[in-house]
């Protein structure tokens, strides 16, 4: 594969997935912490019974762009294309959403975080050691250090709406597209108002495995199409925000220990966070030649930033950093190739990833679509008449 180095695409975080967490927030009574998304802002004040966010994990504006015509509804219906947050990734995209907070803010950072309190690299949503199945602590070290409320409690707290989360894995999995579905129905189909959060994990796992071109991720995507369609259509009352965390991009993996031996023995431990978003923990003999080396094999693959460059220039978001915010390293490199770093030939090899600075990554959609209530045949009936009455009595005073 030829390795094309590419223009950065930088999050916009007045843009973006945690902005739409904002706006949902401030449509509910909650204060946000970073600005809201004025389009959503404009359709949330049409006060439908039931809003709706499913997120499409992977599902970027380059996957709806490649595999949609627009005549398919998930592209007929697209509101506009924002942004993601860095790193473009599940974790930390999916928890800017779920908190309405930055990733420096919530410090949910990437897959593979390093816990110094701990001296431990956490592979975060599984609270195991990295690379392993091996549970890392008998408590949940990410949300030791790293806690917060997601949206769900949020709203349920303010008592503004009835909000629940729905996901395919997890202590009441819908592990099956319609049997996820119909949780979503059975979630609308509720009195009173209700907020719902669905998550569903592809095309991002078939993506990662086949590639972006495969005909079965096609298929897959297609069929989501297909069921959102029936989901939407036949619901009332009810807003859907339809979105992604990341976009995707089509990789050539390379390996630290093997290829690039010098580097690899410049390093303290592992790399970690993401492969497209590496966190680079070097010993101190070498801290000041690690750059030097790194940019003359990756200066066009990846953009090199110490820990103080990637603090000042607000890359994981503005706010408060999180108190307890681990996991940056030395040193942190953001991908903008094709090329795509691994520590050794052990690690799981993918054909596509995310975690980047590309475009490809960065980019998702905003999917909008609502339904109100009919109203009733009497409804109808007396203001036909009440119209007919109106003119008659017009007619009558000439």
């Amino acid at each position: 594969m030829m390795i094309e180095k590419g223009e950065p695409c930088y999050p916009d975080y007045e843009e973006s997935i945690m902005n739409l967490s904002c706006s949902i927030q401030n449509y509910y009574g909650i204060k946000p912490l970073h600005k809201t998304l004025l389009q959503v802002d404009e359709i949330l004040s049409h006060n439908h019974k039931h809003v709706i966010v499913i997120l499409l994990d992977g599902l970027g504006m380059n996957i709806i762009e490649d595999n949609f015509t627009y005549h398919d509804f998930l592209r007929r219906h697209l509101l506009t294309d924002y942004s993601s947050v860095f790193p473009p990734t599940t974790v930390a995209s999916t928890t800017s959403f779920l908190s309405g907070k930055s990733p420096i803010e919530h410090g949910w950072l990437g897959w593979d975080v390093h816990f110094e309190q701990e001296n431990k690299t956490i592979t975060c949503f599984h609270n195991t050691l990295q690379g392993t199945t091996e549970q890392a602590a008998e408590y949940n070290i990410p949300r030791k250090y790293l806690p917060y409320k997601n949206i769900v409690e949020q709203i349920n707290e303010a008592g503004t709406a009835k909000a629940n989360l729905i996901f395919p894995f997890g202590p009441e999995a819908h592990s099956e597209l319609y049997d996820w579905i119909g949780a979503i129905k059975k979630s609308i189909s509720q009195e009173g108002k209700t907020f719902t959060y669905a998550y569903w994990e592809n095309p991002d796992h078939l993506l990662h495995q086949l590639g972006n071109k495969d005909r079965d991720v096609e298929k897959v995507i297609r069929d989501i199409n297909a069921a959102l369609v029936e989901l939407c259509e036949n619901a009332k009352d009810t807003v859907f925000f339809i979105t992604a965390d990341h976009g995707h991009t089509a990789i050539q993996n390379v390996f630290l220990e093997e290829d690039y031996p010098n580097i690899f023995n410049m390093l303290e431990r592992q790399t970690s966070i993401e492969p497209r978003a590496i966190s680079f923990y070097v010993k101190p003999e070498y801290k000041d030649v690690f750059a030097d080396e790194f940019n003359k094999y990756f200066g066009n693959d990846y953009i090199l930033y110490t820990k103080e460059e990637i603090l000042k220039e607000q890359l994981f978001g503005d706010g408060e950093p999180n108190k307890n915010l681990t996991g940056i390293g030395d040193f942190v490199a953001a991908g903008i190739s094709h090329k795509t770093i691994l520590w050794n030939k052990k690690q799981k090899k993918f054909r596509s990833h995310h975690a980047g600075l590309t475009k490809e990554e960065m980019r998702i959609p905003l999917i909008w679509y609502e339904t109100k209530t009919k109203k009733p045949f009497l409804f109808w009936y007396y203001t036909i008449v009440g119209i007919v009455i109106f003119f008659l009595i017009y007619i009558l005073m000439q």
